[in-house]
């Protein structure tokens, strides 16, 4: 079994060259258009891809023998799945997908999987990680939807119980895939909420506030011990997981820039990187030059500015000496196989012993950060 990844397409050809110069341990790529479908990312903040662009990567990608993975995940569609004319619509444009080569597409809704499966039989699909399955009953669930390959719920990362149980029983027919480069909080109780809310923003517009996007910032910045409890999978440790059945993983991010998703891609195929791990890590990363140092913002100024001009100022981009993560899996290889779900960070401090080695970021800077932060949060409540 060689370890294979699905990996992102950010519109620019260029990137394309590259997927196709190291084909032999890339599988797929995905992305997406700005169709007017919910997704579960927000791209608004870069050039948009248009179908053509999608049309023109897939057709070189197919002739290399590299399958498109068109992302329609989003998980809301505001119940209008059931009105015949948008079920219509959206099956009608999976078809055009589908005539264009595009044989495979991630959903992440669980109604339009099983209208897709049946409408359109020939299509491949690929169930979301915003489906959350995260333990077996699920998969087995989602399974007899029809799909041919499931993400599975980032909380399983540090359950090997759970994801030995999963890889021993997977049903016949599906191809289990791990997300290894986008760390949210252990457990997060926001994650169905902030999917639902960019669902809602990315199909149908108007307000949106990265709320939750700043209260796991304010988690991050305020508890250096839920850095390392965070959902990831460094380019070493992909060897882990492949030793336990798995073999195929995606990487993000569709939003960053060409040298940021070489950079990335470039690390997990030679299974090493050395530096900060935040710099592959989608949420974490930062710019090549950095952001500027956090300024401590007052009152006055977040209420009279809009959250997006003042972006920089709630950034959260931790220095993560990969170097040190070497073998920090073996706690919960050995000694807490089934993760920490139901565990109790006081009583371990495991993970607060890594972050010591491992985690910097200036106390003026990280005390700033969770200032602005609460000024925001309290902003958004009023």
């Amino acid at each position: 079994m060689t370890v294979q990844f699905d990996v992102p397409f950010n519109g620019d050809p260029a990137l394309v060259n590259f997927i196709i110069a190291n084909k032999q341990r890339i599988r797929m790529v995905y992305g997406r258009a700005e169709d007017g479908y919910p997704q579960g990312r927000n791209t608004r903040t870069r050039k948009p891809i248009t179908l053509t662009d999608i049309t023109q990567a897939q057709e070189r990608l197919a002739s290399e023998g590299i399958l498109f993975n068109y992302i329609l995940n989003g998980n809301c569609h505001g119940n209008r799945e059931f009105q015949r004319e948008y079920r219509d619509n959206f099956i009608k444009f999976v078809r055009e997908l589908h005539d264009k080569r595009v044989s495979l597409v991630t959903l992440g809704n669980p109604f339009l999987i099983e209208v897709v499966r049946q409408e359109v039989p020939d299509v491949k699909i690929a169930a979301s990680v915003l489906l959350e399955v995260d333990n077996l009953t699920r998969l087995k669930q989602v399974a007899r939807m029809g799909v041919d390959y499931v993400c599975l719920s980032k909380t399983l990362l540090k359950n090997f119980n759970g994801l030995r149980k999963i890889s021993t029983n997977t049903p016949q027919g599906v191809e289990l895939m791990l997300l290894a480069n986008d760390p949210c909080l252990n457990q997060c109780a926001y994650t169905t909420y902030h999917n639902n809310i960019l669902s809602h923003f990315t199909g149908e517009g108007g307000e949106y506030v990265n709320y939750c996007r700043m209260h796991c910032t304010q988690d991050f910045a305020s508890d250096p011990r839920k850095v390392i409890s965070a959902s990831f999978i460094r380019p070493e440790d992909t060897g882990i997981y492949e030793s336990i059945g798995f073999s195929l993983f995606k990487l993000c991010d569709r939003k960053q820039t060409t040298p940021w998703v070489k950079r990335a891609i470039s690390a997990y195929l030679t299974d090493r990187f050395d530096g900060n791990l935040s710099d592959i890590m989608a949420p974490w990363s930062s710019p090549d030059e950095g952001y500027p140092p956090t300024r401590r913002l007052s009152e006055e100024e977040v209420a009279e500015h809009e959250f997006v001009e003042l972006r920089e100022q709630f950034r959260f981009s931790p220095r993560i000496d990969n170097r040190q993560l070497d073998g920090y899996l073996d706690f919960w290889l050995k000694n807490k196989t089934g993760g920490c779900a139901n565990a109790e960070c006081d009583a371990c401090n495991y993970c607060a012993t890594v972050a010591e080695r491992t985690y910097t970021i200036p106390d003026e800077q990280q005390s700033a950060l969770r200032e602005n932060l609460e000024l925001a949060l309290r902003k958004a409540r009023k």
